[in-house]
């Protein structure tokens, strides 16, 4: 069981790094698995401090943790830039 959740991990870091980050809704439309494996390796990735989420209206916005640390903005000055059109 471990290993979908791994290959379905490593395909959501590589599209959230590519993209700089993305919302949920992008990440279910880019990816061809069930919901299940989705929800289930980003709770792991999330507990495991690789991925970041949060709230963005009715849907969630994702990040890796590096993306984060570059950019030179506070957390609150990031949520209105990224989420001003939602």
């Amino acid at each position: 069981m471990k290993e979908p959740v791994y290959d379905v991990s490593r395909q959501i870091l590589e599209l959230v790094e590519q993209n700089g980050g993305m919302t949920l809704f992008e990440l279910e439309q880019n990816l061809d698995v069930s919901y299940n494996l989705i929800f289930l390796a980003i709770d792991n990735m999330v507990a495991s401090n690789q991925l970041n989420m949060k709230k963005c209206g009715r849907d969630y916005f994702l990040t890796g943790n590096n993306v984060l640390t570059q950019i030179p903005v506070t957390d609150s000055c990031m949520n209105e830039y990224l989420w001003q059109d939602v």
